[in-house]
């Protein structure tokens, strides 16, 4: 009898062990969605909109990754984060250009569409309108800003996420209207475009006027550099036009934003967290999407 009770508990015991043991192993893995907003376009740049899911390729870590969904972002509402440089090196039309781009936006926004605008200049990030303001109010908000100081360019790329943090809908996009100058960043041009690379918002730059050549041969130029930034986080970048073209320009990129597909594919949550890179591929086109993210392999 003492004996039968003995095996009776010790099974008991190692069924609890095997089955602590298998509630362990749940918990540690967390399963996540990574989205990825993805544009697709023609050899000549023009944006294509009619893809279907069984052309696209996905690879991860350079393994092939099937992908779970895949729609489009057209009838969804946007949130809109734009950044002002407001540096002393944007006095004067420059500053116009990107209050002017704000402006247009206005005009062309639906009703459920939602705008942030952020300043920098030196070390001061400033939200000047946040996201839910109401929006009579933001050309109100564009004349109280005075380009000051110098230029913090590439440590304004940490802080997109801040910039996006109260952003509610999922369709989502950061402007980024600069002349491309920065001479007071703590982080290099290089670390900069590395932060860029692993941020879930795509960076949509803006360039107002050609920025001035760098001083040595071997060096990147502005232009260079506010292009690794842009594509790195699925974004691109472009020079402003004239003044009176900001409509133009808004609806352009409007086009875009809307024109985009949303891909979708889930980690498995087992293994180590770290830097994946991903590549996606539309066979006969070009592919915009951000270089990667940090988590499990799919």
């Amino acid at each position: 009898m003492t004996r039968t009770i003995g095996v009776t508990l010790a099974i008991v015991v190692a069924g609890c062990c095997c089955l602590l043991e298998a509630q362990q192993y749940r918990g540690n893995v967390d399963v996540e969605a990574v989205v990825l907003p993805v544009t697709v376009r023609t050899s000549g740049g023009k944006v294509v909109s009619k893809v279907s899911k069984s052309d696209f390729r996905l690879k991860v870590d350079g393994l092939s990754v099937p992908i779970r969904d895949l729609s489009r972002e057209a009838d969804l509402p946007l949130a809109l984060g734009f950044i002002l440089d407001s540096s002393g090196s944007m006095t004067g039309r420059k500053l116009r250009a990107g209050q002017n781009l704000a402006k247009a936006f206005l005009s062309e926004r639906r009703a459920e569409d939602r705008l942030a605008l952020w300043t920098f200049g030196d070390d001061r990030v400033l939200e000047r309108f946040p996201f839910g303001m109401s929006w009579y109010l933001l050309p109100r908000v564009l004349e109280t800003i005075k380009p000051w100081s110098t230029t913090a360019l590439y440590d304004m790329i940490q802080r997109v996420p801040d910039v996006m943090e109260n952003a509610r809908h999922p369709r989502r996009a950061a402007i980024l209207v600069t002349d491309g100058v920065d001479n007071a960043s703590k982080m290099s041009a290089e670390e900069a475009g590395k932060l860029a690379e692993a941020l879930h918002t795509p960076i949509y730059v803006l360039g107002v006027e050609p920025p001035p050549p760098v001083e040595g041969e071997d060096r990147l130029s502005y232009e260079e550099i506010l292009k690794i930034i842009a594509q790195g986080s699925g974004g691109y970048y472009r020079r402003i036009p004239r003044l009176d073209q900001m409509p133009e320009v808004t609806r352009a990129l409007l086009e875009e934003l809307s024109t985009r597909y949303i891909l979708t594919f889930e980690t498995s949550g087992i293994g180590t967290r770290k830097w994946r890179p991903v590549e996606v591929t539309v066979e006969g086109y070009e592919v915009t999407v951000r270089k990667g993210y940090v988590g499990t392999l799919p």
